[in-house]
């Protein structure tokens, strides 16, 4: 049966890295195929910061389109969120049961693999492909290490740092990549998201007023923001809760 390697990440954004790694697996016969599991939301990370996920899915898509071995999988889009490795395994075995599968990730997975939901499950039933990250990354059984293969020295998230701070990034990303951050400016407003993340971290805390003061600055920088929308409802509702309770026993 073919072996296909999933090869799971926010790919936020996705980058040269990621796509080396990917042809490296399907050049060195590691695997028949590399699928990029797009998640939605990795429960493993925080979801600010986040950029929306049919975005993340068109930049996934046009990172490796006429890449011969090289797909992007959607299936985590249509399961409950947050998404676990388990689940998405026993979904795609049902799918595709003339297919074998693979995990592909980097050392990071390895080092964490066993505190994921049945981890040990996970290793026991499945073949995980590992890639260095550095030079002294290196992992035994049950893992396969891909010895050789590039090391990848950027991060999503240096990317998504040049960018909101006007640094040289376009050439870290696939060409067709770069072209859709650029036209639909992700990333380029890092001020969004800190307000964002002190609003709920305020609203965490019950300083309902401070939160709707982070809030209401998003929506000043950005009329449309529907998280920061979504939580100033919340906390109406709650203060009209509130004044209900107090003042009409």
């Amino acid at each position: 049966m073919a072996l296909t390697a999933l090869y799971f990440g926010s790919f936020n954004p996705i980058h040269n890295g990621h796509v080396g790694v990917a042809q490296y697996v399907v050049a060195g016969g590691f695997a028949d195929e590399v699928w990029l599991v797009v998640s939605p939301h990795n429960p493993h990370k925080a979801a600010s910061g986040l950029a929306p996920e049919g975005d993340r899915l068109e930049m996934a898509r046009r990172a490796v389109e006429n890449i011969k071995g090289v797909e992007v999988c959607d299936v985590e889009f249509s399961m409950e969120r947050p998404s676990y490795t388990i689940k998405t395994l026993e979904r795609l075995k049902e799918l595709y049961p003339e297919r074998t599968f693979a995990l592909l990730g980097g050392g990071d997975v390895a080092a964490t693999i066993a505190t994921w939901r049945e981890g040990e499950r996970i290793m026991r039933e499945n073949v995980i492909l590992i890639y260095p990250r550095n030079e002294h990354d290196h992992f035994g059984e049950p893992f396969v290490m891909l010895d050789g293969a590039m090391m990848m020295d950027v991060s999503s998230t240096q990317i998504r740092e040049m960018i909101a701070t006007g640094g040289e990034w376009e050439s870290l990303v696939p060409q067709r990549v770069a072209e859709y951050i650029n036209e639909y400016e992700l990333y380029m407003n890092q001020e969004v998201i800190r307000e964002l993340e002190e609003g709920k971290k305020a609203f965490a805390e019950s300083d309902f007023g401070a939160a709707k003061n982070h809030f209401g600055a998003v929506l000043r920088m950005d009329a449309e923001n529907t998280e920061a929308t979504q939580w100033l409802e919340m906390i109406e509702d709650i203060l009209a809760f509130r004044h209900k309770d107090y003042y009409n026993p």
